[in-house]
């Protein structure tokens, strides 16, 4: 058998260093292509038209009868303002938009339906958060358990029906102007 040398290596040691260059490759790739993964897995976006929503989520509760909030981001990065008119879920009897308002008179922090929507300013960001607005699930099927995942649709007057999926996560809620990093 004739071996080929080169700089005192042989022709079958650059192959087995080519093979192990191509394992290093592949396991590189596959590394990006799982944190890639990892990253659309944890903050879940969605969008239609220039309204974006970034990673809906809800805390788990203790029975059916227990309202739940869903809480996300709106990103509008479109040149012209939108609202947030409605939205459903399956798993809830009734879907409601919420406001947090504080009474000017008392300085209690009052739950209130958003009658006229949510408005959505060209170019801006809104937290749907603790403490400010919110969509509220009312008459649960089952309680939400942490890691359950489920769909919301939500409607916008000029972007339309924007369907979702809610992730049920056991943490802490925003306070008003919290900003999470996504």
């Amino acid at each position: 058998m004739q071996c080929l040398t080169y700089a005192g290596s042989t022709h079958a040691g650059w192959r087995a260093l080519a093979r192990l260059c191509l394992a290093l490759a592949a396991t590189a790739a596959l590394t990006v292509s799982s944190a890639v993964f990892t990253i659309s897995a944890i903050a879940h976006d969605y969008a239609a038209g220039a309204v974006h929503i970034d990673h809906p989520w809800a805390r788990p509760t203790l029975t059916a009868r227990t309202p739940a909030a869903v809480y996300f981001d709106i990103r509008n990065r479109g040149d012209a303002d939108d609202r947030l008119v409605a939205a459903s879920a399956a798993r809830a009897a009734h879907v409601e938009l919420h406001a947090s308002l504080k009474d000017a008179g008392t300085g209690a922090v009052r739950m209130r339906p958003a009658k006229e929507g949510v408005l959505a300013r060209a170019g801006r960001t809104l937290s749907m958060e603790t403490g400010g607005y919110h969509v509220m699930l009312i008459g649960l099927d089952a309680p939400l358990k942490a890691g359950d995942a489920f769909p919301m649709t939500l409607t916008f007057e000029k972007a339309g029906d924007i369907d979702v999926t809610v992730k049920v996560e056991d943490r802490e809620p925003q306070g008003a102007g919290h900003r999470h990093g996504h």
